[in-house]
Parts: C-alpha cells; sequence; structure tokens
C-alpha cells in the first residue's frame, strides 16, 4: 500500500515512542532482576532495543532533512523560473518604451530619459504583481512618468533611428505634363521647346503674367 511522506514521519514517530518506552522498561527490569543471568539477558534486550531506536530516530531525521532540501530546490526553481521571465518581460516592455523615448526626443533628453526608464522597471520589477499585470498597463504607467504619449498598438512604433545618421523624407517627383503638351504649340501662340517650362497656371504670379494681363 502507497505510503505518502507524512504518514512515514508518522509511524517513524509512533516506531521511535514505542522503542523508547521499551526500552525504559526492559532497563528498569534489569535494575530490578537479581538474578546475574536475568540481568545480562536484559542487558543485551535494552542494548539491542536502544540500537533499533537510535537508528528510528536517525532516518526520522534524515528524512525531515530530505523533505526540507526538496522544499528549498523547488522554491529555487520556482524563483529561477519567476526571474527568468520578469527579466525577459523586462527587455520587451524596455524595447517598446524606447521606441517611443526615441520617436518624441533625441540626443541627451533621449539618454536621459532611457537611464530613468532603467530605474523605472527595476523598481518596478521587485514588486510581487509585476508578472500579474499586462504588459501594455507597465508601458502606459512607464509613458506617464516619462512625459510620452500614449502608446500606439504594438507594432507600431518607430524604430529607433541609427546612430549619425538623419532621417531623411522621401518625396515624389514633381508631376511632368504630357509630352505632347511639352512639344505642341498652343492655339494662337508660338510653338514652344521642351527645355521651357510647361504652360500651367502659377500659384506666384510673376512678372510675365501681370505683363500679359
Amino acid at each position: 500500500m502507497f505510503m505518502s511522506a507524512d504518514e512515514l514521519q508518522d509511524g517513524l514517530s509512533r516506531l521511535f515512542h514505542l522503542g523508547m518506552e521499551l526500552a525504559e522498561r526492559i532497563q528498569q527490569d534489569a535494575m530490578e532482576a537479581e538474578q546475574p543471568e536475568t540481568r545480562a539477558k536484559l542487558a543485551t534486550a535494552f542494548h539491542r532495543i536502544s540500537r533499533s531506536v537510535r537508528q528510528t530516530a536517525a532516518l526520522k531525521l534524515r528524512l525531515e532533512r530530505e523533505a526540507k532540501r526538496a522544499v528549498r530546490e523547488d522554491q529555487a526553481a520556482v524563483r529561477a523560473d519567476r526571474e527568468r521571465q520578469v527579466d525577459l518581460r523586462k527587455t520587451r516592455i524596455k524595447a517598446r518604451v524606447e521606441q517611443l523615448i526615441w520617436t518624441e526626443y533625441e540626443g541627451e533628453d533621449a539618454d536621459r530619459r532611457e537611464s530613468i526608464l532603467e530605474d523605472l522597471l527595476d523598481a518596478d520589477a521587485l514588486e510581487d504583481d509585476f508578472l500579474d499585470l499586462s504588459p501594455e498597463a507597465e508601458i502606459a504607467r512607464l509613458c506617464m512618468d516619462l512625459g510620452l504619449p500614449n502608446p500606439p498598438p504594438k507594432g507600431e512604433v518607430s524604430a529607433k533611428p541609427m546612430e549619425g545618421v538623419e532621417a531623411h523624407s522621401t518625396l515624389s517627383p514633381a508631376p511632368q505634363p504630357p509630352q505632347s503638351l511639352r512639344d505642341s504649340s498652343p492655339p494662337g501662340g508660338p510653338s514652344r521647346g521642351a527645355s521651357e517650362r510647361p504652360s500651367f497656371p502659377r500659384d506666384n504670379r510673376g512678372e510675365d503674367y501681370w505683363n500679359s494681363a
């Protein structure tokens, strides 16, 4: 029949106490025996019972130490697993908030906020509920402390720019008029070459415009 660890400990405790009672009784009988032969036999029995009691006590203590060590190992494994989860969450949250920092700031301002971010994350990671909060809630709280706008949905944050490289906007080339307009002459006027400006209305009306009027 299967015996649990608690039942085994209880059985050893009972066996130890029964052995102690028997050893005490044999020792008392040996002291009261009048015949040397009887006293010698009782002394041998007492020695054997005492040895059994000591072995029972040693086994009980060893099992208790092993049980405590197993609990410590389980606790250590739980702590190590939690530390891994905390480090992973800190890394992911830090990456997203750093992207937001470099979207809004640059240079020393961004570096200073990155340093503050690390301190805030280290402090938050010590809280028992750090893994219970959603990453989005933690990011929102950090953004509030760092003076950042509310973060956009995950995956829609601009990446941190590379050092020494300036961001340039890509502009589409200005639309060109059809080839037929550039090469042909407008009705009632002289022909225009391809190298001349197209005859499109201009927003900044210059001297040519007012003279023609």
